[in-house]
């Protein structure tokens, strides 16, 4: 922005690299964290030094990691995606909607998933990890005969009885809206409807050997 009949300019960069440059328009990489002075002479008939005292504020990139995804089922209920840090940072990638992951939408595959943060100073970083949706053949057969939910349609309470412990149960609205989320050990438990709107849910039901989707009809 220098004005005037400008023959040269002299920058010096404190902290940068290079430190100093006699370009118009210099390029200058900032590898420490700090607040940095920066000064212009120009030369010719007007010539004048201009310095700013802490012009270049400079923070470190967040150091952004996730943990490796597991292999889904493309017939499990959308799921939460977790593991990304630091926490509150935003997932996306193929099925991904709101933090919650749809291996149905996102199909049969291998899908890149990232997480991207973006710190209190507004520096930015991603990390990636690869998720494998699989047909998981012959499970179908499994999941149906292992674990019934009754009654179906349900007005008011819904039993889940499993062949095996049970360890987690969630439950979905159809949108992918995670509503409830148990912690058990045991191969029964029912839970009460009536509070919950009419429409299609989805329950994922984690055992000690299989993960099961099952659809539910409350009515």
């Amino acid at each position: 922005m220098s004005t005037g009949d400008v023959t040269s300019w002299e920058w010096t960069f404190e902290g940068g690299d290079p430190e100093t440059s006699t370009e118009q328009n210099p390029t200058v990489t900032y590898n420490t964290v700090g607040s940095w002075d920066v000064t212009l002479t120009v030369n010719g008939d007007d010539g004048a030094t201009f310095m700013v005292e802490d012009y270049m504020s400079i923070y470190e990139v967040p150091d952004v990691t996730m943990q490796p995804l597991d292999v889904a089922c493309v017939f499990w209920a959308p799921y939460e995606l977790t593991g990304g840090l630091p926490e509150g940072g935003e997932y996306s990638g193929p099925g991904v909607t709101d933090g919650m992951f749809d291996p149905e939408a996102a199909g049969i595959g291998a899908h890149l998933i990232t997480y991207a943060y973006t710190s209190d100073d507004g520096c930015y970083n991603t990390a990636e990890e690869t998720l494998m949706v699989d047909a998981c053949t012959g499970i179908d057969e499994v999941k149906e005969s292992a674990v019934k939910v009754y009654p179906n349609p349900a007005s008011d309470v819904v039993h889940i009885a499993s062949k095996t412990d049970m360890i987690i149960i969630s439950i979905y609205s159809y949108t992918g809206q995670l509503i409830e989320k148990v912690q058990l050990s045991g191969k029964d438990y029912q839970f009460n409807t009536t509070s919950y709107p009419a429409g299609v849910y989805s329950i994922k039901i984690e055992t000690e050997e299989n993960i099961i989707s099952k659809r539910l009809i409350i009515k």
